[in-house]
């Protein structure tokens, strides 16, 4: 039997799906314990790689160095920040 094109996009999704769970399950996002054990390191070349490592699979914005400017409203509560507006890095 030939595959339909309704077979051959489900089963791409299907496969797309499979991707994101084995990314989740072994490559998942960074922790905060992660973060705190990389600060614990004592030798300066597996700290670094440590970092880099963290920073890779980081979900946010990192800034080493320069200026940040906000356009905006900035609202912080607690350990988040809310910004509305234009935020710009320079470097």
């Amino acid at each position: 039997m030939k595959p339909t094109r309704q077979d051959v996009l489900l089963s791409i999704i299907a496969i797309a799906l499979v991707a994101i769970a084995i990314k989740l399950i072994f490559f998942g996002p960074s922790t905060r314990g992660e973060m705190i054990a990389i600060g614990k390191i004592q030798n300066a070349d597996e700290k670094k790689a440590a970092i880099e490592s963290f920073v890779n699979r980081s979900q946010v914005v990192f800034v080493r160095g320069g200026d940040i400017e906000v356009s905006g409203s900035v609202d912080v509560s607690g350990s988040s920040v809310t910004v509305s507006g234009i935020v710009e890095i320079e470097r």
